[in-house]
């Protein structure tokens, strides 16, 4: 009776854990997973069949639960924190780096080198290299070519993409805030306003805060990007920054990007760039009005790259994809940052197993259209341990879809929602040598290894047929 009673109970757990799994499949439209979550429940029944009513089949299913709850057991044995992880971005770090150009970036040779132009005969003079390619992506358009172009340029959709840029496009101009002289700065407690900051980023939108000390080699040396006709900042050094980053995520729907590449993907892509924008703005002038410089980082102005500070900042890991990779949302999320003289405490770097769970799982490089993504090892490019993109051709399918893609962020497992399944699996890989090596298997056997793009909610259909 005893083994009857710890079969039917081990059947029992298992088969609760198949419903969870069937429901969730439902909710994320994973049609391959949904059957393999109907065959496992039916299967499971079977089990438990055969243990009530076959007793000779007894000992013989004990062998096959022993194995699982093995598995299972050795999926929770700890391995040893990643050093580097936890080093944050002075853990990759194999040689010297040079601080990156912001000239060099593709959005800038695309949009802030007008033909003919002063700018543009001093760039290709230094870069002769790179003129023939940028000329024919300069043709296909801006960053997005045109935009929507994948669903036909579908209008309410393409109206939805340009009105959300339009915050962060009005807001670009203020990023510089200068604190009040009267009254004098405020002396703080450096913990206490470090509590105040993060609850107020959360209140105005922020799905994660983290702080660090600023590492100027993240930042960019020279101007770049031109937005406001304010060319003679064109090729300027970008001076010393503020000793401390407030580096925020927002969270990206995970309906939405899981209609990638099409355009409720890159609606949702401007929905938190203006999110950024007015969160970072404003606690910009929040620290301004306590006495100390801010300058606010996002979608219309960059001092600095923002993935490695928000590594810094303990808020994820940099994936294969070039994106920051964090714990409950996973590479679904757009940055923002406020750098400031405010005394702040810093966090401290994370290891959520992403180093060894990337280096197995290649689904992101095998979906990629564009082939940027590499499907190899790590590389040290500009004294950084890391896989090396190539932005170009990743910029180059931009303007044959007109949106930013997006298709590597929603194949990512860690995309999936913080639900009752894909939780525990996130905490394992987290700290489980054995769950990192096994898992992006399993991920592949029961969702597939190649990209489909989901249905959308209908408010946000991408064409006149489309749900």
């Amino acid at each position: 009776m005893v083994l009857l009673f710890i079969l039917l109970s081990l059947d029992l757990v298992v088969l609760i854990g198949a419903i969870l799994f069937t429901r969730d499949s439902v909710r994320e439209q994973e049609s391959r997973a949904l059957k393999i979550g109907w065959i496992s429940i039916a299967l499971i029944i079977m089990l438990g069949t055969f243990i009530l009513f076959l007793p000779g089949l007894r000992w013989a299913l004990t062998i096959l639960f022993a194995i699982w709850v093995l598995l299972f057991l050795l999926c929770l044995i700890p391995g040893k924190p990643n050093p580097q992880a936890l080093k944050g971005t002075e853990g990759y770090i194999q040689g010297e780096v040079k601080r990156f150009d912001e000239r060099d970036t593709v959005f800038s040779r695309n949009r802030s080198l007008p033909s003919g132009s002063e700018v543009y005969k001093l760039y290709y003079q230094m870069h002769p290299e790179r003129e023939g390619r940028d000329a024919t992506r300069r043709a296909a358009g801006p960053p997005l070519g045109k935009p929507g172009k994948i669903d036909k340029e579908y209008r309410p959709n393409v109206s939805m993409l340009k009105g959300t840029f339009h915050l962060p496009v009005t807001l670009g101009q203020n990023e510089l805030v200068k604190p009040t002289k009267d009254p004098s700065p405020l002396p703080v407690n450096s913990k206490e306003i470090t509590e105040r900051v993060k609850g107020f980023a959360r209140h105005l939108g922020a799905d994660l805060v983290g702080i660090c000390r600023v590492d100027s080699r993240w930042g960019y040396s020279h101007r770049g990007e031109i937005f406001y006709n304010n060319w003679e900042e064109w090729g300027k050094e970008i001076p010393a920054t503020l000793p401390f980053a407030i580096v925020i995520a927002t969270a990206m729907d995970y309906e939405l990007v899981n209609g990638a590449p099409h355009t409720p993907s890159v609606v949702e892509s401007g929905v938190n760039y203006a999110k950024g924008a007015y969160i970072s703005t404003i606690l910009a002038n929040f620290i301004a009005q306590l006495g100390y410089d801010a300058v606010a980082h996002h979608f219309r102005h960059y001092d600095f790259v923002l993935v490695p500070l928000a590594i810094d900042a303990g808020l994820g890991e940099l994936g294969r994809f070039g994106y920051l990779i964090t714990k409950p949302f996973g590479p679904r999320v757009r940055l923002a940052a406020v750098t400031t003289s405010l005394p702040l405490i810093p966090d401290q770097p994370i290891d959520l197993g992403v180093q060894e769970y990337c280096g197995k799982c290649l689904k992101c490089a095998d979906t990629c259209p564009s082939q940027a993504i590499p499907s190899g090892g790590k590389i040290i490019f500009n004294g950084v341990e890391k896989w090396k993109l190539c932005e170009d051709s990743c910029f180059d399918y931009w303007a044959k879809v007109g949106t930013d893609c997006n298709i590597c962020m929603a194949v990512c497992p860690y995309s999936r929602p913080d639900r009752s399944i894909h939780r525990p699996m996130r905490w394992m890989v987290a700290r489980s040598p054995i769950a990192r090596i096994l898992f992006p298997y399993v991920d592949n056997l029961v969702y597939g290894r190649k990209w489909r793009s989901r249905g959308v909610p209908s408010w946000i259909k991408y064409s006149a047929e489309n749900p």
